[in-house]
């Protein structure tokens, strides 16, 4: 074997980090999305919950939609800001987003086009799912906090299932709030 000069050893170590860092198993998703999306979703669901009931007026949906456009403004300026300086993302990372945008793509599909099956509180129990999902997916990779959150939020699923039908969206939310955005914020306490 010939020795390498250098130059030539610096170019295969960096080639030996570029390797590593596509097959690392760590996630990087921000925290911050999760917390804004769960707060999004437990305030959605009990929006919803109260103009059904004849508690607050038709036109809370505005307010609901104007905090849905803010919260994809969000992300997609922040999701910007994030590449720019994150370097290339691992395998992982880039199996996380196609997980997510999956799940929250085809429950969004759902609640629009299936909105006679899934009406009232089962559309909200959609996204409970589809957050569970996407916790659990962290927590396959080894993240034990997402593993506690998709529980709650699962949990909060089944609970809303058993209790009188007028407490179901306060425990959905709750679960939404707790679990999604629980998670969004030890993320964002484990970084700081």
């Amino acid at each position: 074997m010939d020795d390498l000069n250098p130059e030539q050893a610096r170019d295969h170590l960096e080639m030996v980090e570029r390797i590593l860092a596509q097959s690392q198993q760590r996630l990087c998703a921000g925290g911050e999305f999760f917390v804004i999306w769960g707060l999004f979703s437990g305030g959605a669901t009990i929006a919803a919950h109260l103009i059904g009931q004849g508690i607050a007026p038709f036109g809370l949906l505005w307010v609901v939609a104007a905090a849905l456009v803010a919260c994809i403004v969000f992300s997609v300026l922040r999701g910007r800001a994030l590449r720019g300086t994150g370097g290339r993302e691992s395998l992982v990372q880039r199996e996380f987003f196609n997980v997510l945008w999956l799940t929250l793509g085809l429950a969004f599909v759902v609640n629009v086009a299936a909105y006679r099956v899934f009406s009232g509180i089962a559309s909200a129990a959609i996204w409970s799912f589809a957050e569970t999902i996407v916790l659990l997916y962290i927590a396959m990779h080894g993240n034990r906090r997402a593993a506690a959150c998709g529980v709650l939020v699962l949990a909060s699923l089944i609970v809303a299932n058993v209790v009188p039908s007028q407490d179901a969206a306060y425990v959905l939310a709750a679960g939404m709030v707790a679990g999604y955005t629980g998670f969004g914020l030890t993320e964002l306490l484990v970084k700081a």
